[in-house]
């Protein structure tokens, strides 16, 4: 993988985001965003070299994409000097992040080449991996702090549950594993995701990971005021996935969460997983 300084190869096409909102450096919006439009591409023009935005701390997913792809990371400036010149081949590719417009079909054959790309090489685990993964906004992106950022907060720094992982430990659920997905690498929280059951986490990036899930799996979202059309998101992925959802509102994004209520519905919740009950 290369990274540009000024202009593409002309037999390059340069691939440029339509994602539905936010930055293409943000988790969600890239993933859904940009990688998986540029996975369909790429999948249906195999061998053209391409050259991609750079996409600041989430470049690291680029590898994901296969060798005859022969990839480039350019400049957001230089794209755009591309395509206000039309210098260069290439082609804008409309998000699959949109919330009205989440395709089962799409996500799932996208779902399942990150998992073949990130997986190939990856030995089998000897030890068996946690059915319900909570996914807890501890950490934030140094990077979002500074120049290169086109949007001024990530991770914990943007929302957060501040009891969330003193909750979860208090269950004593040795199937429980909490994950901060922006400090593990790539296979092991697609790994993760994918032998989970049960998801946990707050409105956010955390939540895309349901991607990797089997249908008929369960998600918990923690959902605090959100803008009306951000508030059905995750809900809305869910459905398309197959996925059942479910709610536990929190007062504010920084807000603790009402433990007692998380609590009992990770019970009730957890009962369906276990083929006690019905959902």
């Amino acid at each position: 993988m290369r990274r540009g300084r000024r202009q593409a190869a002309p037999e390059r096409v340069v691939l440029i985001p339509n994602q539905w909102n936010g930055s293409v450096q943000q988790y969600y919006h890239f993933l859904l965003g940009y990688l998986a439009p540029i996975a369909a591409w790429v999948e249906a023009n195999p061998g053209t070299p391409i050259a991609v935005r750079d996409c600041g701390p989430m470049n690291r997913w680029f590898k994901l994409l296969p060798d005859h792809a022969d990839v480039e990371i350019m400049t957001v400036g230089d794209v755009l000097h591309i395509l206000a010149g039309n210098l260069q081949p290439y082609e804008i590719l409309r998000g699959m992040d949109f919330p009205e417009e989440f395709h089962q079909s799409s996500l799932r054959r996208f779902a399942d080449w990150t998992r073949q790309q990130a997986l190939a090489d990856r030995p089998s685990r000897s030890e068996s991996l946690p059915n319900i993964v909570v996914s807890d906004r501890a950490s934030h992106d140094e990077f979002f702090s500074g120049p290169g950022a086109e949007w001024p907060e990530s991770g914990s720094l943007k929302r957060s549950v501040p009891n969330l992982a003193t909750a979860v430990q208090s269950w004593n659920d040795p199937d429980i594993a909490i994950l901060d997905a922006a400090a593990v690498d790539i296979p092991t929280q697609i790994e993760m995701h994918s032998s989970a059951r049960i998801l946990i986490g707050q409105h956010g990036a955390g939540l895309t990971n349901m991607i990797w899930m089997s249908p008929g799996a369960q998600v918990i979202e923690i959902l605090p005021p959100m803008p009306d059309d951000a508030t059905p998101i995750f809900r809305n992925l869910a459905k398309s996935l197959g996925l059942n959802h479910h709610v536990v509102p929190q007062g504010g994004v920084h807000e603790p969460v009402d433990a007692g209520l998380l609590e009992g519905l990770y019970v009730r919740v957890r009962t369906v997983v276990m083929g006690l009950g019905g959902d």
